[in-house]
């Protein structure tokens, strides 16, 4: 059983990612994440995809999905089995119904106990049976003058920190010339793998304006309070947000917050589409300006296992183009520079990255899709050029792909440590077997400069 800090910066770690993992139903424990925080980035549309067809049927007062997996890792002589059930559901129609529901929990058996070389989040408990509800929240619809009212377990991204807590959502119609909307949320905090919520608080306001065609601006408050066993944390972020569609291409994006009155960050990206030449540009750039100390859990997730993260800023182009009907290429740079040199050590680090890959569309075989990438790196004194590629194959309701690719660094969450020159094999399969029943599964082998790790995955997802 961990102790109360191990699950404390756990529950950090959960609620850096819970965003993304609740995307994708939470994925495999020990997965290994990107050292940096989110920009505000999107992969541009991919050659050769044909748009999906909205389904028109009518869809059932309660519906939902299930998944399963099995999930079995081994490095050396130590091993780890986990069986993991995700329950995701919804009941009512927004359109025609007063109330609707959404409910997503998951429960977690530890087949064979704990491991040294795996320990997981459900490891913070005794018990090898672990259960968490990660949302569940009803919606009152047609209440005069909102747009929403919500009541439970919730979470928001569009505030400067992301949001989760238990409580209530509120936000108005949009009214008046400049489409004014204003909204606040107030609760308890969800830190699922603290032993007691005594003294944690999520709270804000938050108002939006549309002034002109195709721009909107958005202004948040939040106040925070964290109460550990260490002493009461007690934060306000502030935070204001811009969009801008300059025309039916390009869409400018810009975002930044402040904590305790002194600027924690900014970022900012520009897309430009072109689906008429098949090209896709898109330019952002994050800045750190003051080190991220110890704050409240959600302005700070990473202080308990990195510590401090110095100011830096970071700069990434992508630029993607289709060459003809079956062939797309890529090119792109991750550009990283702590702003004080003596600040530069583990988890804060320089780095320049350049990669290209090129991509083949059913390439004179139908189903089958090629791409291989070139990776260029150059890292306090370390310049490492390295290749990578994967093939995918669609036959009927089964695809198969596999494939390599090469991390220079590469952050393990749940072992706290940070991996070198590490690469990646993976061999996946998914078969649709019918239209409410897939099975997928996949393997994985690591290599880094220290242990090999093996992966093994079997899962099934019925849709209802």
């Amino acid at each position: 059983m961990l102790s109360r800090d191990r699950r404390q910066w756990l529950d950090r770690q959960l609620l850096a990612g819970c965003a993304a993992a609740l995307a994708v139903g939470f994925g495999t424990p020990g997965l290994c994440l990107a050292q940096e925080p989110t920009t505000m980035e999107t992969a541009p549309p991919t050659a050769g995809a044909e748009a999906g067809k909205a389904d028109a049927s009518p869809q059932p007062w309660l519906r939902g999905q299930l998944r399963s997996r099995f999930v079995f890792r081994a490095t050396g002589d130590d091993e780890d089995s986990d069986l993991i059930e995700t329950l995701s559901l919804d009941a009512g129609h927004a359109a025609t119904d007063r109330i609707t529901a959404h409910l997503m929990g998951r429960l977690t058996w530890d087949m064979d106990g704990s491991s040294e070389s795996f320990a997981s989040i459900n490891d913070s408990y005794g018990d090898r049976v672990d259960g968490l509800l990660y949302d569940a929240w009803v919606d009152i619809h047609r209440v005069g003058g909102l747009s929403l009212l919500r009541l439970g377990r919730q979470s928001t991204i569009d505030t400067p920190v992301y949001a989760y807590f238990d409580g209530g959502h509120v936000a108005s119609e949009e009214f008046g010339s400049l489409k004014l909307q204003v909204g606040g949320y107030v609760g308890v905090s969800t830190h699922l793998y603290e032993a007691s919520h005594s003294g944690d608080l999520t709270s804000g306001l938050y108002a939006q304006v549309r002034p002109w065609t195709g721009g909107r601006l958005r202004f948040d408050w939040m106040h925070l309070e964290d109460e550990r066993r260490l002493g009461t944390y007690d934060d306000d972020v502030l935070g204001a947000a811009f969009w801008q569609h300059v025309c039916r291409e390009v869409r400018l994006e810009s975002k930044y917050s402040s904590v305790g009155g002194e600027s924690r960050d900014a970022q900012a990206r520009l897309n430009w589409t072109s689906p008429e030449y098949g090209a896709f540009v898109q330019g952002s750039f994050y800045t750190l300006f003051k080190p991220q100390g110890d704050l409240v859990l959600e302005a700070d997730p990473y202080f308990q296992q990195l510590n401090q993260l110095f100011p830096y800023d970071q700069w990434s182009i992508l630029a993607a183009k289709d060459l003809c009907k079956s062939v797309r290429l890529q090119l792109a740079t991750d550009l990283r520079r702590v702003q004080d040199a003596g600040d530069i050590g583990f988890y804060n680090r320089d780095y320049d990255h350049y990669y290209a890959t090129a991509s083949l569309f059913e390439f004179g075989v139908k189903g089958l899709r090629l791409s291989a990438t070139c990776d260029l790196w150059d890292s306090t004194g370390q310049d490492i050029t390295s290749f990578g590629g994967d093939a995918s194959y669609e036959m009927g309701e089964t695809t198969v792909s596999g494939g390599t690719y090469y991390s220079l660094y590469k952050f393990d969450l749940f072992s706290n440590s940070e991996r070198d020159h590490v690469r990646t094999w993976f061999l996946r399969l998914r078969h649709k077997a019918s239209a409410s029943m897939t099975f997928d599964g996949d393997y994985e082998y690591e290599d880094n400069d220290f242990d090999q790790y093996n992966r093994f995955r079997l899962g099934v997802t019925w849709r209802f």
